[in-house]
């Protein structure tokens, strides 16, 4: 039986108001899996994800990491996790530190996490910094960057390349899994098709389980072989999602795709 890289279990949250944003969520997210979370704003997509990277705790239910109970108190399983999830958020003019330089914006989860002296032990510091000059090199390659983008600074960069940078930040430490938080929403036209193709080609090149928010079905549709569907934090349809858009069976399902903007004819 193969086991989920990422699986909830009757999960129920509430904020402190008491008001229920999720409702009993089962979902299973298998590795090399595209997943889209599809749902209007108040759905619980998002909520979903945080639940997910462990910024907040399930109300009730259980998420699970490989099949273990996912438990950040544990240090060891907590790091391991940090560097096996990582997330890309929406916002790339808000979610890169302009104090900082690019190397340093993505070398930060190599040091934070102690990758780089598990990857150089007993190694001195100046082995050290040269490995993470070489991680951070090739990650930004990795995402059609120039090696020489790594002294300048996010303000000097489109929002395209900052959100490029903010993907190299998520990639540097070769994570299993991608969250992407509605990661092109911000981005115009254009620029988005070249960050979700960006995204495929890092899913297979990467070997990456990416799970996408997005209130955009063309964006799901463009990446994600699954689809889930929530509705005021319940799940009301998943599956794949030439299905689930194609041909949906719940009502909500068919609502939103009913809302997609067409092109007059004639």
């Amino acid at each position: 039986m193969t086991i989920p890289i990422l699986e909830t279990r009757n999960l129920n949250f509430s904020y402190h108001s008491g008001v229920p944003i999720l409702n009993d969520v089962n979902i299973s997210i298998m590795k090399g899996q595209n997943v889209g979370l599809v749902g209007e704003s108040g759905s619980g997509k998002s909520t979903i994800l945080r639940l997910l990277l462990g910024i907040h705790r399930p109300t009730q239910g259980h998420i699970l990491f490989g099949g273990e109970e996912l438990s950040l108190r544990d240090k060891e399983q907590a790091r391991r996790f940090r560097s096996q999830v990582q997330v890309v958020f929406q916002d790339p003019y808000s979610s890169l530190d302009p104090r900082q330089r690019v190397d340093q914006l993505i070398a930060e989860p190599l040091r934070s996490l102690g990758l780089a002296k598990d990857a150089n032990p007993g190694g001195n510091r100046a082995d050290i910094n040269k490995w993470i000059e070489n991680e951070v090199v090739e990650a930004l390659k990795s995402v059609g960057l120039p090696a020489e983008s790594a002294n300048r600074y996010p303000d000097e960069f489109s929002g395209g390349q900052r959100q490029r940078i903010a993907i190299a930040r998520a990639i540097v430490c070769k994570p299993q899994v991608l969250l992407a938080d509605e990661p092109v929403s911000a981005l115009d036209v254009s620029t988005r098709v070249r960050v979700i193709d960006l995204i495929a080609e890092l899913g297979t090149t990467k070997g990456l389980t990416i799970v996408m928010v997005s209130h955009d079905l063309a964006v799901v549709a463009a990446l994600c072989k699954q689809s889930i569907v929530l509705e005021r934090g319940v799940v009301v349809e998943q599956g794949t999602t030439a299905t689930v858009l194609g041909a949906p069976t719940h009502p909500y399902t068919q609502r939103l795709i009913e809302s997609l903007p067409r092109l007059p004819v004639g």
